[in-house]
């Protein structure tokens, strides 16, 4: 074998290289593995960080939770991130408001893009692995009524089940529930419910094909 062979096999003068290769790590726990990954990058461990310095103490954030960028965040009631959610709010902050006595739960891996806005008077309950398109709006309870407008209307429950992919400038208003595996597109209003398994756009948001 000659001396290019060798450091192509990452054997020099009969040592190993120190360089760690894949089985190596495949190897290790998972818990050394996301050690390394953080350590490696120092971009991931700040937004690490951050969500832990903006929302600890206020809601139950495990500290796979990453943020990047900026957050307005006001716990009046329950909040709680499930693991490796991801928030970026680096154009325009990410809101998230809860009032006294609401729940607001974001499930597994769920992406929050920039302006997105979730209001909480009684609950909002978001699935595992969602992504959340930018300056989504996603609100329990309207701010008044069309005959009493002095009076607020009752909150009703916002639910999104798992895998739900929304579109970027959605709103999406009280009592609504979304299934599992569907779509909104962009700029929609959701009115009503959408089964799973959809696809949904437009001003009200209807059902156009299943997916």
């Amino acid at each position: 074998m000659n001396l290019s062979t060798e450091k192509k096999n990452g054997v020099e003068n009969g040592q190993v290289a120190a360089r760690p290769i894949a089985s190596d790590e495949a190897d290790l726990p998972s818990a050394a593995r996301k050690t390394l990954k953080v350590l490696r990058d120092p971009r991931l461990a700040a937004a690490l960080c951050k969500a832990q310095l903006s929302m600890r103490g206020k809601a139950r954030v495990p500290l796979s939770v990453r943020l990047f960028g900026r957050i307005y965040f006001r716990a009046g009631g329950y909040v709680e991130f499930g693991n490796g959610v991801t928030l970026v709010g680096k154009v325009t902050p990410i809101e998230i408001v809860s009032y006294k006595g609401s729940h607001i739960s974001i499930g597994d891996h769920t992406f929050i893009n920039y302006g997105t806005s979730i209001t909480a008077h009684q609950k909002v309950s978001i699935g595992r692995h969602c992504l959340l398109g930018h300056h989504l709006r996603i609100v329990d309870r309207n701010e008044h009524g069309l005959e009493q407008r002095n009076v607020a209307p009752p909150a009703a429950p916002v639910v999104i089940e798992d895998n739900v992919w929304i579109g970027s400038h959605t709103i999406i208003l009280p009592g609504v529930s979304i299934g599992h595996n569907s779509a909104i597109g962009a700029g929609s209003v959701v009115t009503r419910d959408i089964p799973a398994h959809c696809l949904a756009a437009g001003n009200p948001a209807r059902v156009i094909r299943r997916i």
